[in-house]
């Protein structure tokens, strides 16, 4: 705020209290975002904001002032937009300004003469105390630009700089300075938090909003302030008008013409507006619009290309089809054949959807469509994209009739993909031979649609056949087939043998770019981590293949959502994120319409837990009766008995009544799956008659089927299931009387969770035997106070210190945890209460630990596993 003496002329008077009711109007409500001050920034002599009208540049202006009155510094507030006194240059008006804050009562002698630039310089290099200088909506007139500069370069530390521009490209000469933080939309774009706080609407509906306005705040309060979200944010007038009068009105028309031609493109790039539009210039034009008109940003992965706003976009789509709509067709085309000459045929599918044009697939050749299918995994577009094309075109062409009988197996659609393959033979009048799919193309989609429909044992067999026949002939085919039998060992819990797998088929994939192989690869490490129990492993998988340039994370939706569906459980499972209701829909969305048997159980038993949890249970039972009903409909007869295994222990965990509960529990001969999945359904069966039997009070059949639960699940080696039957082993000990047997198996249970972050595993257990058997509460009490001293949400650093730990495990993980309570400073025998072992067992498991880690004495035991991460 300005501040001046009584003697002040009345013009600039008058301009003050406007300017100071102005900041605070401006200021008032807004969000404080400290990332954007000088808080942020402590180094900067000036801050810059650079962006179109609409990104709230004038409010980040009068927070800088507003942050500045609050820290007690003198502070200069101008918005130059405004009017003020006739005659007076923009660059003398802001130098009266500082000689009228920083010597109020010479200002009266000075205001004479014709100039007070040097004297606002002179107040400004004997300054001592801090000064902020706001100003707003700057021109490019030469005299203020060289007045800021001067500023910016001669004066001390103590005067800082906030400006932002009025006009695009206003302040190229003073953002080149090195100590001026230049902040642009990026910058000033809202947060996904943000969007939501400035909103207040609910959360689904400020996502929708945040990705279509991609944080430019203007469009997203616009957007909030209707009932529209997600795509329709385009046709509010308000906006529309905005984009038409404040964003390409500043706009030169050369310009504004080379950005709508550009929002009709797939990928912004010079060299394709150049052949499209048939120009020669469009390089110096993108780049203008990028770095002076901040309208296009650089993409992140390709420097030559750039990315437009979803919502600006699709505006000057709308304004491109006002304009050329008879000539839509042929740019379309021109798009198209850019793509196909590049060999980007993902991207001609793309222009084709728009087009709404199916004739391209004729225009394909076989190895281009089956390369999209297989090789680049791109099945949802291909979906949308196959189901337009009439049935006689389909047939004609064996490699579209192939290329979508493989959406249909990863669509879990395996009768209507297996109708297509037959209909192709009779098509044809005979079934394919080798002469007429030479690369056993038709062959290998059914051996991997059996996968995908759960027959894994089958599928394994026709792959490894497939391969014997075809493999050296076509690589992609090969990659796929091993791939395939990868993901069925993981789901077999074959994990002596998956690694050799997964390397194989990753040496494959390689040399010939399987980016959707890779996807599955990935899938199938995370996949036995989290069958195997191990949830810090299945974190760590989880983020090598996000950051893996071949998995393709972030460019294929499908390897994305497979991937997101896994996350949810892992966040659900170590506590380290509560998994909101968008994240919970986005994972159970996929999972119900692609995914293969384990990835549609285990998310939707995740989901379900989750609903519990928040007291949702109708609602987790009719997600459970969905699944059900799914499992059923597509035939899916290992899914069908795990939902209802699932469902069962579920209901008794909430007391809830299901018919379910009258049917059989499946028995060996209804088992025709492979070795260590059947024996997983048997360890599950006999963990959940264990618990009606402990429910009834039958303790010695609960004993029974307990231990065998146990030995089941050691044998697939399923560690969350072992922790689940120690704990109903346990409740059974206890009411039979051998509570040192019990607390026992509890702590061997606790430690075994604790290792592998499963703690929520723990925790439903620990509330399932409350519920079902409140004679073991006594039990379950005291070990409440061990399970909340370590289930707590790891952190970064617990991760990567388990991640250490597995490198470096030279010692058991009964022998970490006697090392974790010496390192607490306990003695033998309080160790020994603690585990529920004999102090002799103690001084067994320290003489190990001092051969592995070489150690001297305890002291220096516990030393060495802290600096392994051990413990």
């Amino acid at each position: 705020m300005i501040t001046t003496s009584s003697a002040a002329p009345d013009d600039l008077a008058d301009f003050v209290d406007r300017m100071d009711t102005r900041r605070k109007k401006l200021a008032q409500g807004c969000l404080r975002r400290d990332r954007l001050d000088f808080a942020a920034h402590p180094g900067a002599k000036c801050l810059l904001f650079k962006a179109p009208r609409g990104f709230g540049k004038s409010v980040q202006i009068a927070l800088c002032a507003q942050a500045a009155i609050d820290r007690g510094e003198d502070c200069v507030y101008l918005d130059l937009s405004s009017f003020w006194q006739e005659g007076v240059s923009e660059a003398e008006f802001v130098a009266r300004a500082i000689v009228a804050v920083l010597a109020p009562k010479a200002f009266r002698g000075m205001q004479a003469r014709p100039s007070l630039k040097n004297a606002a310089l002179r107040l400004l290099l004997g300054r001592k105390e801090p000064v902020t200088i706001c100003l707003d909506g700057v021109t490019d007139i030469f005299t203020i630009q060289r007045f800021l500069k001067t500023i910016t370069l001669e004066t001390p530390e103590t005067v800082r700089l906030a400006v932002s521009e009025r006009l695009p490209g206003t302040m190229v000469t003073l953002s080149v300075l090195s100590d001026v933080v230049t902040i642009g939309p990026g910058e000033l774009s809202f947060t996904l938090d943000e969007t939501q706080s400035v909103l207040s609407v609910e959360t689904d509906r400020a996502e929708k909003i945040f990705d279509m306005a991609g944080g430019w705040p203007l469009l997203c309060t616009l957007a909030g302030q209707s009932n529209t979200s997600g795509e329709a944010i385009v046709h509010l007038p308000e906006i529309q008008a905005y984009f038409e009068n404040d964003v390409l009105a500043q706009v030169s028309r050369p310009l504004r013409e080379c950005l709508v031609n550009a929002s009709w493109l797939e990928e912004i790039t010079a060299e394709a507006c150049d052949y499209v539009f048939k120009t020669h210039d469009s390089a110096g034009k993108l780049a203008e619009l990028a770095s002076l008109n901040s309208l296009l940003t650089t993409s992140s992965d390709r420097p030559n290309c750039f990315e437009l706003n979803p919502t600006l976009r699709a505006y000057l789509r709308n304004r491109f089809i006002e304009e050329y709509g008879s000539r839509r067709s042929y740019f379309l085309k021109r798009i198209a054949f850019w793509h196909w000459r590049r060999s980007e045929h993902r991207l001609v599918v793309d222009v084709a959807l728009r087009a709404q044009d199916h004739n391209w697939a004729q225009r394909l050749t076989d190895q281009a469509l089956l390369d999209l299918a297989l090789r680049q995994g791109e099945i949802e577009a291909l979906t949308i994209w196959f189901t337009g094309i009439p049935r006689a075109k389909l047939f004609g062409m064996p490699s579209l009739a192939i290329g979508y009988a493989w959406v249909l197996f990863f669509s879990q659609r395996a009768g209507e993909a297996h109708d297509i393959l037959e209909k192709l033979n009779t098509f044809r009048g005979a079934a394919l031979t080798a002469q007429d799919d030479p690369n056993g193309w038709a062959e290998l989609v059914r051996s991997i649609g059996l996968a995908t429909h759960d027959a894994l044992k089958e599928s394994d067999e026709s792959c490894a056949a497939w391969i014997d026949t075809y493999g050296l002939a076509n690589p992609v085919g090969r990659a796929a087939a091993q791939t395939c039998r990868a993901f069925i060992a993981a789901s077999d819990r074959q994990f002596s043998v998956l690694s050799d797998q997964i390397a194989s088929a990753t040496v494959v994939s390689g040399a010939v770019r399987h980016r959707y192989a890779f996807g599955w690869l990935a899938a199938a490490g995370v996949l036995a981590r989290l069958l195997n129990g191990d949830i810090h492993g299945a974190r760590r998988e989880i983020r090598s293949a996000q950051e893996n340039e071949n998995v393709a994370y972030k460019r294929t939706p499908f390897v994305k959502g497979m991937i997101a569906t896994m996350e949810l459980q892992i966040q659900a499972e170590d506590g380290s994120v509560t998994p909101d209701e968008s994240t919970v829909q986005e994972a159970l969305d996929f999972a119900l319409e692609f995914g293969v048997t384990d990835v549609v159980w285990n998310t939707v038993r995740t989901a379900s837990e989750i609903y519990i949890r928040q007291g949702d249970t109708s609602r987790a039972f009719l997600l459970l009766e969905r699944c059900r009903l799914l499992a059923k409909e597509s035939g899916l007869k290992r899914l069908g008995m795990l939902v209802r295994l699932g469902t069962e222990v579920f209901a008794m965990g909430t007391r809830t009544s299901t018919a379910l509960a009258a049917e059989p529990l499946p028995s060996d001969e209804d088992l025709p799956f492979l070795p260590n999945q059947n024996r997983a359904i048997q360890a599950e069966s006999a963990l959940l008659q264990a618990s009606r039997f402990l429910r009834d009070g039958k303790l010695g059949l609960a004993e029974r089927q307990a231990r065998k639960a146990l030995s089941d699940f050691t044998a697939v080696k399923d560690q969350r299931g072992e922790i689940r039957a120690e704990y109903t082993l346990a409740a059974t000990l206890y009411l039979m009387g051998e509570e040192k047997q019990a607390q026992k198996r509890i702590a061997e249970a606790n430690h075994k969770a604790q290792q592998l972050g499963s703690f929520r595993t723990l925790l439903n257990r620990h509330h399932f035997l409350r519920v079902i058997c409140p004679d073991s509460r006594a039990l379950l009490r005291q070990t409440a106070i061990e399970i909340s001293a370590f289930a707590e949400p790891p952190n970064k650093a617990q991760g990567d210190q388990c991640e250490i730990a597995d490198r470096s495990a030279v010692i058991s993980q009964k022998q970490v945890r006697v090392l974790q309570y010496a390192a607490l400073g306990l003695s033998n025998k309080e160790i020994a209460a603690r585990l529920h072992i004999t102090e002799d067992t103690v001084k067994w498991h320290f003489k190990k630990v001092m051969r592995g880690l070489k150690a001297g004495n305890r002291t220096e035991a516990v030393l060495i596993a802290r600096s392994r991460g051990l413990i």
